[in-house]
């Protein structure tokens, strides 16, 4: 080595000693900082502990929890409050002024966070919202409604606030929250806080899926949906193909002609759609993918309709699709 490579390579160890040194010094700057700002209400255990012994959340997950986006726009008070009557609405306090930190601080704390404050049992997310449909969000949000959601949190509907100002509002839940966090804690909320006063589904998991889907874009201003009918299955749909699997999955009910005398039509009652009559040539191929996948109830049709959704493969649906449209033409 020339002496020229031996003083680059000094120069090299004492710049990393000492950067490391600024990053030691940084880093402990911020500790203080959460210290002295963020412990005076908040936990960064990780141990399950009733909310009502608790000023606030315990954040032993904060690194896997918030989108950094929202948590930098929160931390400089950019954001309004979660908790309309506050994180303990049982004391009556109303909501409590969150400290607001410079840009430089929120951003070493979002950074500490990221570093350190990491739940283990949070893993990658079962849900890939790059595959989700709109009509899986609206399902979503049927189930949302149906377990009874809104009696304790708040989203917008038109514009205006609607369900009970109890616990933290989630209208903007898709901008603040990361999918992984979302995932676990759908899991089972009293992992993280027990006694919170969080509700336990009893979901599938392609019903988590639709309620996680639908979470996460509150908020998200033009969402982009999968469209599986403009995906590569479609594009390459074969209405040869296609035939058999309308033998095996669709003359059961609607006949091998499309006539409506399948043998199961007999005991049904609205009566299967005669294809043979339809112009489904004209059908949009959106509805026709709803219909299959998830259903007659999906469109407004008989709930006899069964959601071949999880039984019949994308290209083989696609092939089907195309089978109908070139078959029936309602002549």
């Amino acid at each position: 080595m020339n002496k020229g490579s031996l003083l680059l390579g000094l120069l090299l160890l004492q710049w990393t000693i000492f950067s490391g040194s600024i990053l030691a010094a940084d880093e402990d700057a911020t500790k203080k900082l959460i210290d002295s700002q963020c412990a005076n209400c908040h936990k960064f255990e990780g141990k399950p502990e009733s909310k009502f012994n608790l000023k606030g959340p315990d954040l032993m997950w904060a690194g896997n929890k918030y989108q950094r986006p929202w948590l930098i726009r929160w931390l400089t008070g950019k954001e309004e409050n979660l908790y309309p009557n506050g994180y303990r609405w049982d004391l009556g306090n109303g909501q409590i002024k969150h400290p607001v930190l410079s840009a430089s601080n929120a951003n070493a704390v979002a950074d500490y966070f990221e570093k350190y404050f990491l739940d283990s049992r949070i893993k990658k997310s079962f849900v890939d919202l790059s595959t989700l449909t709109l009509r899986e969000a609206e399902f979503g949000a049927e189930i949302y409604k149906n377990f009874s959601c809104f009696g304790c949190h708040q989203i917008k509907e038109d514009g205006a606030k609607v369900g009970g100002p109890i616990s933290l509002n989630l209208y903007d839940a898709g901008n603040r929250y990361n999918i992984d966090w979302w995932s676990r804690f759908a899991e089972n909320p009293q992992d993280f806080t027990p006694h919170s006063g969080e509700y336990l589904a009893d979901l599938s998991m392609l019903g988590a899926r639709y309620i996680i889907g639908y979470l996460m874009t509150l908020g998200v201003e033009d969402f982009k949906y999968y469209e599986p009918w403009t995906s590569k299955a479609f594009q390459n749909a074969d209405a040869s193909r296609g035939e058999p699997i309308y033998k095996t999955y669709c003359s059961q009910c609607h006949g091998a002609e499309g006539k409506g005398d399948g043998p199961g039509a007999a005991g049904l009652d609205p009566k299967p759609a005669v294809h043979a009559e339809l112009p489904l040539s004209d059908y949009p191929d959106d509805y026709l993918y709803n219909l299959i996948y998830y259903g007659g109830k999906s469109v407004g049709k008989s709930p006899d309709m069964p959601d071949w959704g999880m039984t019949i493969p994308e290209q083989d649906l696609a092939d089907l699709i195309a089978y109908l449209k070139k078959t029936f033409k309602g002549e």
